[in-house]
C-alpha cells in the first residue's frame, strides 16, 4: 500500500513536470526541446497510471481506456531522443525520415483498434477478466499483431533509443555543445545516464525473476519494478526542478543559423575591435554585467555574442588582454618592470592567472617568448 501510494505520488510529480514544460516554462526561441521533454514526462506518467487503475479496479469506470497505453508507450523514447537531439544538433528541424520513429506506435495503433471499438458491456466484462488475472495484460491477443511481440517490442525498443542518445552525447555536435555550454551538456548526459541506468536496472530484474522462488518473487522483488521506476523519476523530476539553472537553459534555447552565426562573428569581432580601442580591458575588475554597459548592450546579448565563439566571457576578455601584452613584450620592458606588472598593466588580477592565459594561448611562458622573438630577429 506504501509503495503504491509513493508510485501515484510520483505519477502525480511527473504529470507536474510535463505540464510545467509544456505551460509555464515557455521557452522565447523554440518549443519542440522542451515539449519533446514534457511528452516523455506526460506519457510516462499516464502509462504508468494503468497499474494502478488495474490493481484498484478503477478501470472498471472507464473500460473504453483499456490498451490505449500499449501503442502510447511507443512514443516516450523517441521523445526522449528528440529532445536530446534538438539541444545537442541545435536543430528544431523534423525532417521527412523522422516520421519513421512513429512507425511502432501507428503499427500497434491499427492493431488495437479492433479492440478498441468493441461494445461496451464485452469491453467491461474482458476488463473484469483482466482485474482478475494481472498476467493477461501482457499475455491475452487481442490485436492484430502477437502480444508476445509487443512485450518483447517493449523491452528492445527504449535500448534501441538509448543507443541513439549515446551516439548523440559522444558525436562532434555534443563535443562542441560542451565547449561552448557545458551546463547544457552536462543536462543531456545525466538525462541518458539516467535512462540508461533506469532501463538496465528494469531490463535486469524482469529478467532474474522467473528464476527466483515465488515466495521470493511475492515479497521485495515483486515490487522491485515499481521501486526502480519511482526512483528513477523522482530523481529526474527533482534534478530538473531542483537545477534552475539548467530550466533557464532551456528556455533560452536557440536553435543555430548559418546566417545568425556569421552575424555573430561579425559583430563579435567589432566589439573586440572597440573593447581594444577603449582599452577597456584593462580593468582588472571589469565583469560582463559591467562591460555590457559601457558597450550599451544587454548582458544576454553580451553572453549570446560571446558563446558564439568562446565557451567563456573569461575566455574571450582574457584573449584580448594577451594580445595586448604581447605587444608589450620586450626584454627591455620585462627587465625594466617585471612580470607582475606586466599582468596588472594587461589587465589581470593576479601574476598566476596571467600565466595560465599566456601559457593556454601560447604554448609557452612571457620570458621564454620574448627570448624566442630575440633568437629570430638575430
Amino acid at each position: 500500500m506504501i509503495i503504491d501510494l509513493i508510485y501515484f505520488l510520483n505519477i502525480v510529480l511527473s504529470f507536474i513536470v510535463g505540464f510545467y514544460l509544456f505551460f509555464q516554462l515557455q521557452p522565447l526561441h523554440h518549443k519542440l526541446h522542451t515539449n519533446a521533454l514534457a511528452l516523455y514526462f506526460v506519457l510516462n506518467a499516464f502509462c504508468f497510471s494503468f497499474y494502478l487503475l488495474i490493481k484498484y479496479e478503477y478501470i472498471l469506470y472507464v473500460p473504453y481506456l483499456y490498451k490505449i497505453p500499449a501503442p502510447i508507450t511507443y512514443l516516450i523514447a523517441p521523445f526522449a531522443y528528440f529532445h536530446l537531439r534538438f539541444i545537442i544538433s541545435k536543430n528544431t528541424q523534423i525532417k521527412l525520415f523522422d516520421w519513421l520513429h512513429f512507425t511502432p506506435f501507428i503499427l500497434f495503433l491499427i492493431s488495437y483498434l479492433k479492440f478498441y471499438f468493441i461494445g461496451i458491456e464485452e469491453k467491461e466484462a474482458y476488463v473484469s477478466l483482466i482485474i482478475s488475472d494481472f498476467s493477461l495484460t501482457y499475455t491475452d491477443n487481442i490485436g492484430i499483431i502477437p502480444e508476445y511481440v509487443n512485450s518483447i517490442g517493449r523491452l528492445v525498443h527504449p535500448f534501441f533509443y538509448l543507443v541513439l542518445q549515446w551516439f548523440l552525447i559522444f558525436s562532434a555536435d555534443a563535443k562542441a555543445l560542451k565547449q561552448k555550454d557545458k551546463k547544457l551538456y552536462k543536462w543531456g548526459f545525466n538525462f541518458t545516464l539516467l535512462q540508461t541506468i533506469f532501463t538496465l536496472s528494469l531490463f535486469i530484474t524482469i529478467f532474474t525473476l522467473p528464476g527466483i522462488s515465488e515466495e521470493a518473487q511475492d515479497s521485495f522483488l515483486n515490487k522491485l519494478p515499481a521501486i526502480l521506476t519511482i526512483g528513477f523519476f523522482f530523481t529526474l523530476s527533482i534534478y530538473l526542478l531542483w537545477k534552475q539553472d539548467i530550466l533557464l537553459k532551456l528556455k533560452y534555447f536557440k536553435a543555430e543559423d548559418p546566417n545568425d552565426e556569421i552575424e555573430k562573428t561579425n559583430k563579435l569581432s567589432e566589439l573586440t575591435k572597440v573593447v581594444e580601442e577603449q582599452a577597456y580591458f584593462i580593468d582588472v575588475d571589469l565583469t560582463i554585467t559591467k562591460l555590457s554597459g559601457l558597450l550599451q548592450l544587454s548582458q544576454q546579448e553580451l553572453s549570446s555574442l560571446i558563446n558564439s565563439e568562446y565557451s567563456s566571457y573569461n575566455e574571450w576578455i582574457n584573449e584580448i588582454r594577451i594580445n595586448y601584452s604581447i605587444t608589450l613584450l620586450t626584454p627591455d620592458f620585462l627587465n625594466t618592470y617585471g612580470i607582475e606588472y606586466l599582468a596588472t598593466k594587461s589587465g589581470f588580477k593576479s601574476k598566476n592567472t596571467f600565466y595560465r592565459s599566456f601559457k593556454r594561448m601560447t604554448n609557452t611562458t612571457p620570458t621564454k617568448f620574448v627570448q624566442s622573438i630575440h633568437t629570430e630577429k638575430e
